[in-house]
């Protein structure tokens, strides 16, 4: 099949500057690759990125289609777009022409497309050997062309006389696949109106898979209403892509390995024991490492304990094609796979198993025959072990008990979960530190409450580990999809948050979605507020603040983590925007739900961003300082307190206290590269937007330096802004300086320039910073 039809669907994808970008970044390579499995879009980004680029620059463009036939354009000669060649040596002479290495500058962009390294490696090591020179040449003798290859599976030549590889990967397979932004983008372009939870529901399904999406959304289009049972009935038949899986991202691989693959799909995730077990082919363990390390159709859970899965939408579609074609067969992989996880001691697992086998009554180790799993277990569907049988139940996403009681250990969870959902992170550590030693499950849930907390506190490193630790340990245990993880996946995109980092942000939350859908009401409930926070640090704070209603409206706040959150995210939302009096007034109306230091901080980030407010400083010390001085903020708390104690000074003049309260906030935040409050206090007070450029200088012990520029205005200036803090019109203004209207709008857009603003409220506070007024 030709490298054009990398998807099954009709409709044009979406052009997506981040991997152009990347391409252009890339210019320096010689020898650069695009790689990821069939469907995933490599053709259309190289084509875009290429047309792009042909308006500017030479271009060679080489399609290679089916074995032995390839097709050729060229920017420079229009009449030889698509000129049929025999094969890529075929492609390769119709470079002859071109200049080699250390020959006159003549910078051409040659892509050869639909590489395939079984049968193209050799005619690919000619052509490295003749585009670069060798080692120990001049390095000045550069080749004037850049190669780029598309390839389905990962790249690794060399030049004859090279030991090292010669190829860049530039774009690989993560990178090609949608996120969920592009998922909702590309929706939208094709006229597919989505709700926010169908469309989550539709990117967690497809897992940014622009074939699968495609078809998706051709299906979708011609069924507009009843979305959700449309969806779910595509997952369970795989939408009817098993035939294009077997020709396009299976094709090359021998007959018994496609059968095993097929058979294996019954299984959420797999190591060489298990695939050998429900498969019957023997040494499995390098096949699979080979098949994961060329993307062809596994992810790799932990390539160190060797455990895999397939993503769910090419599972669904493996699995619903064996289903159609041997459904008897099916039963008996069940079966095997029952007999494993028995053997190996894990019931739940078997239990299901033996269950889709047929068996009703399974006897496993582990366990009573055919006993259901715990209130808060995964559902069946999820074919995913899971310890949250000790974790996140349906509706609270905390610990959940069995109906015949809870142990010590798991009722000191309940209670330490209970904790960090109130935003009590260290009533949640004490609940924890007296919990007994309990099971595996109980130890991992303990481990995600943990994570959670720490974040809480500002602990950002802490949480992080946790949080990877947690993961990995699960992977090492091939366990995929469980609540467990999903938690720790919120807590990276969290600590990506408080680090000023929303694109990270967005990428763990994506993940989370893919993982494990549906995550549960909390989960969702606290990944929208996630995705609200990363927005406004982007800059949508409109966006945000919409959102944030939304969820408030739709009591859904009541689910996040910590509670209160949303309800204090839409005070300082507000006070951004400088709808300060809306802002009050839903304080006075949730304060009552708030931590005293969240509401003294709330209140305090209104008095800033009031400019009319006569004296801050000491206002803002009054709801403030009691809790530095007797209490033990968390780092968050105490980073944020100093910063409004030092926009307040600062306002007022008061530079040096101003900058004492602001070292320190730095020096905190230095600690655990903590940049939110930073970032909210520009949006509030336009102080600097966080003190990334001086944490080594933090961490070290000398905090950064908060200094503004040094603005100088005229004369006539100053005497414009000494009347912007009243109430004057620019008419006003002009008639009591005596100048004309048009000096004084000129000097006002002279003043707003040199103070970096857009506003006359800002431009005024801006001034009181800097001393000005």
């Amino acid at each position: 099949m030709s490298a054009a039809s990398d998807s099954p669907a009709g409709g044009a994808l979406l052009r997506r500057p981040r991997l152009l970008s990347a391409l252009d970044k890339a210019r320096t390579a010689a020898v650069s690759a695009v790689y990821g499995p069939a469907g995933i879009g490599k053709t259309t980004v190289l084509r875009d990125w290429l047309t792009q680029l042909a308006r500017s620059l030479p271009v060679l463009y080489a399609e290679l289609a089916e074995a032995g036939t390839a097709r050729l354009w060229s920017s420079a000669d229009p009449a030889e777009r698509r000129r049929p060649v025999d094969d890529l040596p075929a492609a390769i002479a119709r470079l002859d022409g071109l200049p080699g290495p250390g020959a006159a500058p003549r910078p051409l962009t040659v892509v050869l497309d639909g590489i395939d390294p079984r049968t193209d490696a050799q005619s690919l090591r000619r052509l490295l050997d003749r585009l670069l020179p060798p080692p120990s040449a001049d390095r000045r003798r550069r080749s004037p062309i850049r190669l780029v290859l598309g390839s389905r599976t990962n790249l690794e030549l060399a030049a004859s006389d090279r030991a090292t590889p010669s190829v860049q990967a530039v774009i690989t397979a993560d990178d090609l696949r949608l996120t969920s932004t592009e998922t909702a983008q590309l929706c939208a372009q094709r006229g597919l109106r989505l709700a926010p939870v169908a469309q989550r529901h539709l990117y967690a399904i497809t897992g940014g898979w622009a074939a699968g999406l495609s078809v998706f959304i051709d299906t979708l289009l011609h069924h507009r209403y009843d979305t959700a049972p449309q969806l779910d009935d595509l997952l369970r038949t795989g939408a009817g892509l098993d035939g294009y899986l077997e020709h396009e991202v299976l094709s090359g691989l021998p007959g018994d390995v496609r059968e095993a693959a097929r058979a294996a799909s019954i299984l959420t995730s797999f190591n060489a024991a298990l695939f050998t077990a429900v498969t019957g082919v023997q040494d499995s363990e390098t096949l699979l490492a080979t098949l994961a390390e060329q993307d062809r159709c596994l992810v790799a859970l932990d390539r160190a304990s060797g455990w895999y899965a397939f993503p769910r939408l090419w599972r669904a579609a493996l699995s619903a094609g064996l289903l159609d074609a041997a459904p008897d067969r099916m039963q008996a992989l069940h079966r095997s796979a029952a007999a494993w996880y028995a053997e190996h001691g894990r019931p739940a697992e078997a239990r299901r198993h033996a269950s889709a086998g047929g068996d009703v009554a399974p006897r496993v180790a582990g366990g009573p025959a055919a006993s259901a799993p715990p209130s808060g277990g995964p559902p069946a569907a999820s074919g995913g072990p899971s310890a949250a049988w000790g974790g996140p139940s349906a509706t609270s996403g905390g610990p959940s008990a069995t109906s015949g009681g809870r142990s010590a250990t798991s009722e000191a969870l309940v209670f330490a979960w209970h904790a960090v959902q109130a935003g009590n992170p260290v009533t949640a550590e004490r609940h924890l530190a007296a919990a007994p030693h309990g099971s595996a499950a109980d130890e991992t849930t303990a481990a995600r409450i943990r994570a959670v907390a720490d974040c809480q506190q500002g602990r950002l490193r802490s949480a992080a580990r946790i949080a990877g630790d947690l993961r990995a340990a699960l992977h090492r245990r091939g366990i995929a999809d469980s609540q467990d993880e999903s938690w720790a996946l919120f807590t990276l995109a969290a600590v990506a948050v408080q680090r000023g980092r929303p694109a990270r942000a967005h990428r763990h939350l994506d993940e989370l979605l893919v993982q494990n859908w549906p995550p549960g009401p909390a989960l969702q409930a606290c990944e929208v507020f996630c995705r609200i926070l990363a927005g406004y640090q982007a800059g949508q704070v409109d966006a945000a603040l919409g959102a944030l209603e939304q969820l408030i409206v739709e009591e859904a706040d009541l689910l996040v983590v910590p509670v209160w959150g949303p309800r204090a995210a839409r005070v300082e939302l507000l006070a951004a925007r400088g709808l300060l009096g809306e802002a009050r007034r839903c304080l006075d109306a949730d304060a009552g739900g708030f931590p005293s230091i969240v509401t003294a901080i709330a209140a305090a980030k209104i008095d800033v961003a009031d400019s009319t407010l006569r004296n801050p400083t000491a206002t803002v010390e009054r709801l403030l300082l009691p809790f530095l001085e007797h209490d033990q903020p968390s780092l968050v708390h105490a980073v944020e307190a100093h910063l409004l104690l030092g926009a307040a000074a600062r306002s007022e003049g008061r530079l040096e206290q101003a900058d004492r309260h602001l070292r320190r906030a730095g020096s905190l935040a230095g600690e655990e590269s903590l940049r939110l409050p930073f970032i909210v206090l520009d949006r509030i007070a336009g102080l600097p937007a966080g003190p990334e450029p001086d944490l080594a200088a933090a961490t070290a012990g000398s905090p950064p330096a908060y200094s503004h520029p040094v603005v100088a205005l005229t004369e006539a200036e100053t005497s414009v802004l000494q009347l912007l803090p009243g109430f004057l019109t620019a008419t006003e203004i002009a008639a009591g300086l005596h100048l004309s209207l048009n000096t004084v709008k000129t000097h006002v857009a002279t003043i707003y320039h040199k103070l970096g603003v857009h506003r006359r409220r800002d431009a005024v506070r801006r001034a009181r910073q800097l001393g000005l007024l």
